[in-house]
């Protein structure tokens, strides 16, 4: 049973959120040079995997930038269905920099039937008249459909109005920025909206933004690629591994936050189990931790740790599970083909070679693999790749 006066094991060591503070390990210099050029009035581009830890950097950057006296503002774009929602979250989340405006806006949201109240209040009437109608796209989300080309313009040129009147710096993070490029169009027509946001970004010299993407192909073609509106349009800063010496700095310290301590061996193990992935890592770390907890004892040894990536393994299973579902859906050569990346085999053996390529672009497009370098690809989560080498011969082609 595991000691009630305990930390939990899940809040030392977050895994299906972005973290910040103690528990963002190893990233110091990354959240210190984004700070500095988003402060600097350079834009920048974060381009990786998903759970490596681009949005915790982000967000820990803005939080930098926002006791430097900044205005932030930040958006999931997975979490914005379409043009207009994406439009009033940006109104909303802007005009949540101002005190009197939260206000109101919490006021909104505690009771949605209230808003045209809401907006017939003095302070509402005064924002009205600072910054236009606007201000109606936060204040009643929802109720109206406007043109959402339209709608994103004025949103967009609120984030300049607002650094003006109150002669603030605004820092905008657009997280999971490719699927302003993905094919169901969420926004309308890509090129549209990637020239739309090149033209208010350039004439809003107090507007500094942050692009972060999982699919880091995408991104570099959306920065990169000389026919793309946004090309060169901000600075790339790639996320390193997490060294080993910072994953021991790292968890040692929030370890210590329970009292507990770890031995040199089970870190090390610990830390070659996660293979320098940031979600990996931290989930083997937390359940080795909880494991420790059951017994009740505060400290770790590799008898936890080894335990720990085991139940690591079994508490993914299902999401792993559902990974090698979609694999199958992309076509019948993509679980063969990323078994191969996985065990490290020959990639193009019995394949045609267009196959082949076509099939790797896919698990790429997936998000499954990545090719780090030439002649290389590999699985991103550590832990799927246990998962595939150690499938059965019979559920691997059966």
């Amino acid at each position: 049973m595991a000691d009630t006066g305990r930390l939990a094991s899940g809040e030392l060591f977050p895994t299906d959120e972005p973290v910040s503070g103690d528990a963002l390990i190893g990233r110091d210099d990354d959240v210190d040079g984004i700070s500095s050029s988003l402060m600097g009035s350079i834009n920048t581009v974060l381009a990786g995997p998903r759970r490596i830890g681009k949005t915790s950097v982000a967000r820990e950057a803005l939080e930098v930038c926002r006791r430097a006296g900044a205005y932030t503002v930040a958006l999931d774009l997975f979490k914005q269905a379409d043009g207009i929602q994406l439009a009033e979250s940006l109104a909303i989340r802007t005009l949540s920099n101002r005190p009197e405006a939260r206000r109101l806006l919490a006021r909104v949201r505690e009771s949605p039937e209230r808003a045209q109240q809401v907006a017939g209040q003095v302070a509402a009437v005064r924002l009205r008249q600072e910054f236009g109608d606007v201000v109606d796209l936060a204040l009643a989300p929802g109720s109206r459909r406007p043109d959402p080309t339209r709608a994103l313009a004025s949103a967009l040129d609120l984030l300049q109005a607002i650094a003006e009147a109150d002669d603030r710096r605004v820092i905008l993070f657009l997280d999971e920025f490719q699927e302003i490029a993905a094919p169901r169009k969420p926004y309308g027509e890509p090129r549209v909206i990637l020239g739309q946001l090149r033209a208010s970004f350039e004439s809003a010299p107090r507007v500094t933004v942050v692009f972060a993407g999982s699919l880091e192909h995408v991104m570099r073609d959306l920065f990169g690629s000389t026919d793309q509106p946004l090309c060169q349009f901000g600075a790339l800063h790639e996320l390193p591994p997490i060294a080993d010496n910072d994953w021991r700095t790292g968890i040692r310290a929030i370890l210590k936050l329970d009292g507990c301590t770890i031995d040199d061996d089970a870190l090390g193990e610990l830390i070659a189990r996660g293979e320098r992935h940031s979600r990996a890592t931290m989930l083997v770390a937390q359940q080795a931790h909880l494991i420790a907890t059951l017994e009740p004892t505060h400290r770790v040894d590799l008898a936890h740790v080894l335990a720990g990536a085991d139940r690591a393994m079994r508490s993914d299973r299902l999401k792993h599970e559902q990974t090698l579902s979609y694999m199958r859906a992309l076509g019948r050569h993509a679980q063969r083909m990323a078994e191969r990346v996985a065990l490290a085999q020959k990639l193009y053996e019995g394949m045609p070679p267009d196959v082949a390529n076509q099939t790797l672009r896919s698990l790429r497009d997936a998000g499954i693999i990545e090719h780090p370098a030439r002649g290389e690809w590999r699985i991103i989560d550590p832990l799927l790749r246990r998962y595939l080498s150690e499938l059965p011969e019979v559920a691997k082609h059966g």
